[in-house]
C-alpha cells in the first residue's frame, strides 16, 4: 500500500517531495563513493558561484536561484564551514557582504565539473525511461504557478465550494422577519436605524416588492443568513440596497451570491444599470462591489440619498450594457 499515491493530488506536494528526496539521497551517495565531502543541496549555490566566478550579492544570489534570502544564508554557512566559499563587504556599500568561491572551492569545483555531467546524464536517463520530458513539463508548472500562485487557486476553489453551498430565494412573508433583523444587526454596528430604515424593514412588500423591485435571501442549510434589496427605480435602473449578512456567515461567499443574483435579476428585467450607496467604512462591501465592475458615480442619484447617513457616504454604479458587452467580447 502505498498511501500517498492514493491521495493522488490531494498528496501531490508531498508525493514530489518524496521523489526529490530520494534524488537527493542518491547524489549523497554519489558523493560519498567518490569520497567527496559535499552534499546535493549545496549544489545550486555553489555552482552558481562557479559558473559567475565573480563574487556575489545574497539578494543576486536569490533573484537569479528564485529562492528566498535566508535560503541563500543558510546554504552559504554550511560552505562556509567546509571553507568552501568566502564572504566580504561589498565595497561600495559596506551594509552588503558578497560572496565567492575560495581556493579550496574552486579546486573543488573543477574536479566535480566531470561528475556533474554524469549527474545529468543519469537525470536525463531516469526522465527519458519513464517517457516524459521532465525539463518541459516542469517549465510548463513553473509558468502556471506564475500564472497565478497556488495558494489562489486553493483559496479560489474554497470560495467557489463555500458558493455553492449557499442558496438563494425569492421573498415570502414567513422572510420578512428575516430582513428586518438582518439589516438592524448592521445598522446599529455601523450608523443609527432611521425612520426611513423602519418604514422600509417593517413593510417591505409595500415599499419595495410592489414598487417593481425584490427582495432576495441568502441561506446556508435551513438558516437565513443574508439578504439584499434590489429597487427599481425606473424602467432601466435599479439599485441593490439593504444588503445585509449575519457575522458568521460572513467570508461564506454570502454577499457574493447575493450581488450576483441581484445583478442577474436587474438584467433579466431590462435593466441598463445598477447603482448603490455605500461607505468606507464598509471595507468588505466596497471591495465585493469593485470585484463585480462597480465604479464611483458622483453624478447618480438612488433612493438611498434620503438617509441621513448618505452625507458620509458615495454612489456607485454598474453598466450593465458595457459589462454584457465585454463579456460577450471575451467569451
Amino acid at each position: 500500500m502505498d498511501f500517498i499515491k492514493e491521495l493522488g493530488y490531494l498528496a501531490i506536494a508531498s508525493r514530489m517531495k518524496r521523489l526529490t528526496d530520494g534524488l537527493l539521497k542518491g547524489g549523497s551517495e554519489a558523493y560519498r563513493s567518490l569520497g567527496l565531502d559535499f552534499e546535493p543541496r549545496w549544489f545550486t549555490l555553489f555552482y552558481f558561484l562557479h559558473a559567475e566566478g565573480s563574487p556575489l550579492s545574497i539578494k543576486e544570489i536569490a533573484d537569479a536561484l528564485k529562492v528566498s534570502h535566508p535560503a541563500v544564508i543558510q546554504t552559504a554557512q554550511m560552505l562556509a564551514k567546509k571553507g568552501l566559499i568566502r564572504s566580504s563587504r561589498d565595497s561600495k556599500d559596506k551594509r552588503k557582504r558578497r560572496l565567492a568561491l575560495t581556493p579550496k572551492g574552486k579546486e573543488l569545483a573543477v574536479s566535480l565539473d566531470p561528475v556533474w555531467g554524469c549527474f545529468g546524464s543519469a537525470a536525463a536517463e531516469l526522465f527519458a525511461g519513464a517517457g516524459i520530458d521532465m525539463l518541459d513539463a516542469v517549465q510548463r508548472v513553473e509558468a502556471e504557478l506564475d500564472r497565478e500562485e497556488m495558494g489562489s487557486r486553493i483559496i479560489r476553489k474554497i470560495k467557489e465550494m463555500q458558493a455553492g453551498a449557499v442558496e438563494i430565494v425569492g421573498f415570502s412573508p414567513e422572510h420578512s422577519e428575516a430582513f428586518r433583523k438582518l439589516n438592524e444587526e448592521w445598522l446599529k454596528r455601523y450608523f443609527e436605524v432611521e425612520e426611513a430604515d423602519r418604514r422600509v424593514l417593517l413593510h417591505p412588500e409595500k415599499e419595495i416588492i410592489e414598487r417593481g423591485g425584490s427582495v432576495l435571501f441568502a441561506r446556508l442549510g435551513d438558516e437565513t443568513v443574508g439578504t439584499t434589496a434590489l429597487l427599481k427605480l425606473d424602467d432601466e435602473t435599479y439599485e441593490i440596497a439593504k444588503m445585509a449578512v449575519t457575522p458568521k456567515a460572513q467570508g461564506k461567499q454570502v454577499g457574493r451570491r447575493l450581488t450576483e443574483e441581484a445583478i442577474a435579476l436587474a438584467r433579466r428585467r431590462g435593466g441598463k444599470k445598477i447603482v448603490l450607496r455605500t461607505d468606507n467604512r464598509l471595507r468588505a462591501a466596497v471591495g465585493l462591489y469593485r470585484k463585480f465592475g462597480f465604479r464611483k458615480a458622483p453624478e447618480e442619484a438612488t433612493a438611498s440619498d434620503k438617509y441621513g447617513r448618505s452625507k458620509f457616504g458615495y454612489v456607485m454604479k454598474l453598466d450593465l450594457v458595457a459589462r454584457f458587452t465585454n463579456n460577450l467580447a471575451m467569451s
